[in-house]
Order: structure tokens, then sequence, then C-alpha cells
């Protein structure tokens, strides 16, 4: 588990900054799987400039490789499942009444980063970041314990101990 830290500045990060792979269950097999860029990015294009360019799906387990192209492509965001195919994300599990999810490792590293921070300073006027979209529940201090104890259970998960 994360030790607490003293401070987390949301600097207006937008959910789609995390939108370069997603870590789902495979339709086929149930194993994880990956859903990524069909090209490689240019030099220092941001990945939100790529919210609408073409994914894959691919599973190391069962061989699946699927392309979706930009004709097929519906962005759906704020939930437990992939914004582009709609398979249930590979990180999530029940916590506080709620499900706490993740696209990949980098957001559940910021997830917990924002968790365990005693204080949280943001820049004045970013309405629209994912910080200042979570549920109310995340947000709550009381619950910092049980969220990081269900985020060390997705880590196991990750590092395949679960």
């Amino acid at each position: 588990m994360s030790e607490t830290r003293k401070e987390f500045k949301d600097d207006g990060e937008y959910i789609y900054n995390f939108g370069d792979e997603f870590l789902v269950e495979c339709p086929k097999c149930r194993s994880l799987a990956q859903i990524l860029f069909s090209e490689e990015p240019e030099a220092n294009e941001p990945i939100s400039s790529r919210i609408f360019s073409l994914k894959k799906l691919v599973c190391p387990s069962c061989g699946l490789n699927k392309k979706l192209s930009g004709d097929e492509m519906r962005v759906r965001t704020g939930g437990s499942f992939d914004m582009h195919f709609g398979l249930p994300l590979w990180l999530q599990i029940p916590c506080c009444g709620d499900t706490l999810w993740a696209y990949n490792e980098k957001h559940l590293e910021f997830i917990e980063n924002y968790v365990a921070a005693k204080l949280w300073v943001r820049r004045p006027n970013i309405n629209q970041s994912f910080i200042s979209r979570l549920p109310q529940w995340l947000k709550s201090a009381k619950n910092r314990a049980e969220i990081l104890r269900a985020i060390a259970k997705l880590r196991g998960k990750l590092n395949g101990k679960s």
C-alpha cells in the first residue's frame, strides 16, 4: 500500500490523457487484453488529440486482434468500461459501496497519488479536469484507507497475484 503523501497538485489533467492504453477483459477468453492506438503517435502529440484515432484490441492469451475504425468509433467516458469498444475494464473493484476503476496502471497511480495526499492543491478555474469530476466518495478522506486497500488489490491483479 502507498504511504500517505503530503500534497497532490492538480494541473488540470483530463480523463482523455489516460486514454493511450486500456486494460480490459477479453470478450473471447476473459483474460487481460489491451486496447491501444493502431498507429504510433507523432512525437509530442498529446494523447487527448488522438481520441478518435484508430484503436486495436489485442489479447495475448487467445490471440484476438481486432481493429476499430473511425466509422465505428464511439467515445464514452465515466464508467468501468473502455471508452471505445465498451469492454469491462480489467482494473475495477467494489469499493465504498461503489466501483473503483482505472483505465491502466498510469491512471491507477494518478488516483492513488490523489487519494493518498493529505493536501490537494488545484489551479484556479479548472472545472473540466479529471480530479474535479471524481465522485464524492473517492474524494472523501474518511474513505482513504479503504480506497488505498482496493488500489493495492488492483495492483496485485496487475501483477498476476489475484
